[in-house]
């Protein structure tokens, strides 16, 4: 067992999760757990559960759960050891000197894209940078902001970096994995451009965003990192890592369109923002925002692309749940022109009073539409009470289809009706696809879940497993029984709440197994419903095997295997 595994165990041990997280929720007990309002979603009433026994808690709503130290670092916005370091704290255990030496997934990567990054800010400092720094001064961006964002360029040469970097060892293979070099030329992938680094969650550099400075003709004005190993474009927002801390203190979260706006937007103290640069929110990207539980303000560009930008957005952030409102500014472009014209006070007048989404979206829904046609003036009518089919709020609902009845001379209670309808399909279309997710979990599914979730609580379901089974059908089943495993063999141990933490320390299947402890939470823990599970395994396991020996049958041509494969296929039956 590492040190590092340790002393997480160790604080675990000593942090008993309903003293920490009453520190930060109030709680109630109810029988022999405790209740909270769950502030992973939009609660109302106490939906997540606090066992003292297990260690773990579950959201019956939303379905959060885990340990700990799962619990402080989705409640802080913080990385797993920055949470245990939190929780240490609490118990008086020092893990800070600790997790500094645990290895770190990607380092080597990390560490190479930290010295690249070093090394365009150095020439921005040369002689060969003065050009650029003139360019970033017009653009107002001066050396303190410089220094902020580790602005920095790559040099006209085309092969300067990766001759730096093959003779520390690298090869180009290597390189263009990493989008710093092209593996075709052995060339620089960035030339002559003003460098931004990429950060990830953790301040990381993973990537780098090059604008042109020199009006080169045939170029693109921003050529970005390839995907990598370690940069993923779908799993970033530009300036994340510094927006998850300062919405502690702001309570709320800008959303720009470009690096620019971030930049200028910090530079005046507004650290609170995040640049979608150029691309509609991904799945990852939303759950990223999710996470920081404060109002989102989508201040996207003030022209026809940022307007379809903000509808299709919001779209994605209303769907999520997300408190969201709109920041629509005026006469200039984007924020970054904004502020340098008009100042950050002036901005701020504008945060202070923003639109709600669905009356950006009702007048957005004119768009393109001539109202005096009856056609034009339905499909509109229609789109706004679609609109409101996920509205909660009575009040909203009544004042805007008293404003469409006015306005367009249409009957009250004709448009509530009409409303009320598309409510009810909707609620049968959800049950449908409720009811056909239940069907494609299938017994073998719920089965190797329920078995890698005993296996969680105690040796004995180890050894059961090991005598009576030793496979699961899907692989990622099988990558988390051989972490339980390898957790079993370390510790001599087993236990729900340090296999989290051990599996948090290695990020490795965390999201899977936290969604099989809040799938199994209520199953009996028993011998018996382990060998349950296990038969059904084993019976899936033969049918299977059935089933292919019937298909190598119909192909076979040699008589005397004909017969064997019979015989064998007899022999399963009777098992069965």
């Amino acid at each position: 067992m590492t040190n590092s595994t340790s002393i997480i165990n160790e604080i675990r041990e000593q942090a008993d999760i309903v003293t920490v997280i009453s520190s930060y929720l109030s709680l109630t007990k109810k029988g022999k757990n405790y209740f909270a309002i769950c502030p992973f979603h939009d609660d109302h009433t106490p939906s997540m559960s606090i066992s003292f026994e297990k260690q773990i808690y579950k959201c019956f709503v939303c379905g959060a759960s885990g340990n700990v130290f799962t619990f402080v670092k989705d409640y802080e916005n913080v990385s797993f050891n920055e949470a245990v370091q939190i929780v240490g704290k609490m118990v008086g255990i020092n893990y800070d000197n600790v997790h500094k030496n645990t290895p770190v997934k990607n380092k080597k990567e990390y560490e190479i894209m930290n010295f690249v990054c070093k090394y365009y800010q150095n020439n921005l400092k040369t002689s060969l940078g003065n050009k650029a720094l003139k360019y970033l001064k017009e653009r107002h961006i001066d050396e303190k902001t410089i220094d902020k964002f580790k602005i920095g360029i790559s040099l006209p040469s085309k092969n300067n970096l990766t001759m730096i970097l093959n003779k520390k060892g690298l090869d180009i293979s290597y390189l263009d994995n990493l989008g710093l070099s092209t593996k075709s030329t052995s060339y620089d992938y960035f030339q002559n451009r003003i460098m931004f680094p990429l950060c990830d969650e953790d301040g990381q550099v993973i990537g780098f965003s090059a604008r042109i400075y020199n009006n080169e003709a045939n170029q693109p004005k921003y050529l970005n990192t390839k995907e990598t190993s370690i940069f993923k474009k779908g799993e970033f927002l530009y300036n994340y890592n510094v927006a998850k801390k300062e919405v502690k203190k702001s309570r709320k979260l800008i959303i720009v369109e470009g690096q620019m706006d971030v930049i200028r937007l910090c530079a005046n103290d507004v650290n609170y923002c995040v640049a979608l640069s150029g691309t509609a929110l991904t799945n990852y990207q939303v759950n990223m925002i999710k996470k920081l539980r404060v109002p989102v303000y989508l201040m996207l560009d003030n022209d026809n692309a940022g307007e379809e930008a903000t509808f299709r957005n919001g779209e994605i952030l209303e769907k999520a749940n997300i408190d969201l409102k709109v920041v629509r500014l005026i006469d200039y472009k984007d924020p970054d022109e904004f502020i340098i014209n008009k100042g950050i006070e002036e901005l701020l007048k504008f945060l202070k009073k923003p639109m709600s989404y669905l009356s950006f979206k009702i007048n957005y829904l004119k768009k393109n539409k001539n109202l005096k046609e009856t056609k034009d003036l339905v499909k509109y009518i229609n789109d706004v009470i679609d609109s409101l089919k996920n509205e909660s709020d009575d009040l909203t609902i009544e004042v805007v289809l008293k404003k469409l009845s006015k306005q367009y001379d249409l009957d009250y209670n004709n448009l509530l009706k009409k409303l009320n309808n598309n409510k009810e399909k909707r609620e049968e279309k959800k049950a449908k696809v409720e009811i056909t997710k239940e069907e494609k979990k299938n017994k073998v599914t719920i089965a190797s879940e329920a078995i890698i979730y005993l296996m969680m609580q105690d040796p004995i379901y180890i050894k059961i497993y090991q005598k009576k089974l030793g496979f699961l059908p899907l692989k990622k089943h099988r990558n988390i029984i051989n972490d339980i495993l390898y957790f079993y063999e370390l510790n001599g141990f087993v236990n729900m709440a340090d296999f989290i933490s051990f599996s948090e320390d290695r990020q490795v299947n965390i999201d899977n197994i936290l969604e099989i402890i809040n799938n199994n939470s209520e199953i009996k823990v028993s011998t018996n419903e382990m060998e349950n599970y296990i038969k059904v395994i084993n019976e899936a396991l033969k049918k299977e095997k059935i089933e292919k020996l019937k298909r190598e049958l119909k192909e076979e041509n040699n008589e005397m295997r004909k017969i064997e494969i019979v015989k064998e296929i007899t022999r399963i039956k009777k098992e069965v």
